[in-house]
């Protein structure tokens, strides 16, 4: 699950885009959740994940990381493996 600014269609910031480039490449499917339409869900995120930024990525209900990680992952050609453990 990618909580993002936007959707992966029409994302609002280049970090989600880059997120949303990198799962789509590796033939990644996700969901998604725009977090600029809800402040509550935005603003309990930061809180229970400890990271301040968005996108954040989940896989089975635990945080993987933000764009530099994402890309990391990608780059190490890990993130593929890191999403189907």
């Amino acid at each position: 699950m990618l909580f993002m600014k936007g959707t992966p269609d029409s994302p609002r910031c280049g970090f989600s885009s880059k997120v949303v480039n990198a799962l789509r490449e590796e033939g990644v499917s996700f969901g998604s959740f725009d977090i600029l339409s809800d402040e509550e869900v935005r603003q309990g995120l930061k809180v229970y994940s400890n990271w301040p930024t968005f996108p954040q990525l989940y896989y089975k209900g635990e945080l993987i990381g933000g764009c530099d990680i994402v890309l990391e992952l990608r780059n190490n050609r890990e993130l593929k493996s890191t999403l189907s453990e």
